[in-house]
């Protein structure tokens, strides 16, 4: 964000000597080293082009939309299990050895026991059967079950997808915020530079002690440190960004934090559903369906089946001899009643009411927890906003002090200590201006989160 400062630094006086060359030297080659790395690697992307391309390229919600299809297929298993179902046989046997039957006490045969051989060393058998599922009452329910799972699978989705946004959008203000504080420890430094360019004057003229002299080069070595350290933290946030995004091209923010504030300014914060709470209240549906379905379990079921046989019976093996295949067939309907299971409907039955009170729970607790989590980040707002009120005006206030106390301080009525506390109050209300502006953005992102609707 571009502050409001009034204050320049010192100009530039004195004969140049071979530290002040080599200093500029070595700073003009740093700038246009990084000034070169910038313009060859990053890419300028919007938040809303970063948050777009997360949720193209984030693997975990491509790993959700194929859960939710394999979700969805289960209910296309179900309606295959009502398809008729078709089987086809055959049988070729040849009886090296006929079995024998005993007619005890023939009475064609006076009485007496008789051997019998019945059939013939050739037997083959072809065969259709067909079976139909008529009524399962457990049908029903897994049909309603696969429906909630899939619209929970969704809801995961959508959690992910949420939780996504959060992510990147505070990977992508952090990387905003990091390079603002690199402007403002460039520009702090480049003051201390000037002071210290003018305290080598009066030092060479004799009007300023060494002692103070010393502490305008510690100024400005702080300074330079701060800048250097504000780089690194802002190479770490794009390399963070770009994680968050998941992609390989290097990236860095378009917006600014003024932008970005005035766009969240316009944006109006509705309440929206928690998607916890409806991944919970899925959950006590699908437990509550689990109970019809466990008492489904001692419906009876029916099925209509048939068949159709054709048999050979042969002394020798000729599949195209004629008079020798002999067909039959029938059809019938089978019911099957459960009569005693053990008790496992009753006790599976008594689980899965105690997990739908679990949930019901589970449910008012996330109530409770995001009832208490709006009104936190609500008041966090509330303090970021009183915050960054009062550091506008302590930044104008700041300046102006630093400026009346610059033209002291070079008339001689202002002792070095105090201007230099100017100075110090300039650069803290500037840092303090810049926390309140980005703590503002964060408590706005997590009202959106805490009230549903990010």
């Amino acid at each position: 964000m571009d502050l409001p400062v009034n204050v320049k630094p010192l100009p530039t006086r004195g004969p140049l000597t071979w530290d002040r060359i080599l200093r500029a030297f070595f700073h003009s080659l740093i700038l246009s080293l990084f000034s070169s790395l910038s313009l060859f690697a990053q890419t300028p992307i919007s938040l809303a082009q970063a948050l777009q391309q997360a949720q193209e390229n984030r693997l975990e919600l491509k790993n959700g939309q194929l859960q939710v299809q394999i979700a969805g297929s289960d209910e296309a298993r179900r309606r295959a299990n009502w398809q008729p179902k078709v089987n086809a046989g055959a049988d070729f046997r040849w009886n090296t050895q006929i079995q024998r039957s005993v007619i005890k006490n023939a009475p064609f045969a006076n009485n007496q026991d008789v051997v019998l051989r019945f059939g013939t060393p050739i037997n083959n058998v072809l065969n259709v059967q067909a079976e139909q599922k008529i009524y399962d009452a457990q049908s029903r329910v897994d049909r309603d079950i696969n429906r909630i799972n899939v619209a929970s699978q969704q809801a995961s989705v959508e959690k992910l997808s949420v939780d996504v946004r959060q992510q990147v959008t505070e990977a992508y203000y952090q990387a905003v915020f990091n390079r603002e504080k690199i402007r403002l420890s460039d520009r702090a430094r480049t003051r201390a530079q000037g002071y210290l360019d003018q305290a080598k004057t009066r030092f060479d003229a004799g009007t300023l002690l060494q002692s103070d002299f010393d502490r305008f080069a510690l100024d400005l070595s702080n300074a330079e440190l701060t800048y250097r350290n504000d780089q690194r933290d802002y190479a770490l946030s794009l390399d963070n960004l770009r994680y968050r995004i998941n992609t390989t091209q290097a990236v860095e923010p378009a917006d600014s934090l003024s932008t970005l504030f005035q766009q969240f300014q316009m944006q109006e914060t509705a309440n929206g559903e928690r998607i916890e709470l409806r991944q919970e209240d899925l959950s006590r549906q699908v437990n509550e369906l689990n109970q019809q379905r466990e008492q489904a379990r001692l419906s009876p079921t029916v099925s209509a089946y048939g068949a159709y046989f054709a048999q050979q019976l042969a002394d020798t093996f000729n599949p195209f001899a004629s008079g020798t295949w002999f067909p039959y067939n029938y059809v019938g309907v089978k019911v099957n009643v459960p009569l005693f299971d053990g008790r496992q409907t009753r006790l599976n039955r008594q689980d899965y009411v105690r997990r739908a009170q679990i949930n019901q729970n589970t449910i008012q607790q996330l109530k409770n927890d995001f009832a208490y989590e709006s009104r936190a980040a609500r008041n966090t707002l509330d303090q970021a906003r009183e915050n960054l009120a009062e550091t506008q005006k302590n930044i104008t206030q700041a300046q102006n002090i630093l400026a009346i106390d610059r033209v002291r301080f070079d008339a001689g009525t202002l002792l070095l200590a105090d201007f230099r506390n100017s100075e110090y109050s300039l650069q803290q209300a500037e840092n303090n201006y810049l926390r309140a502006v980005y703590d503002v953005l964060l408590g706005q992102l997590q009202v959106r989160k805490a009230q549903g609707s990010l």
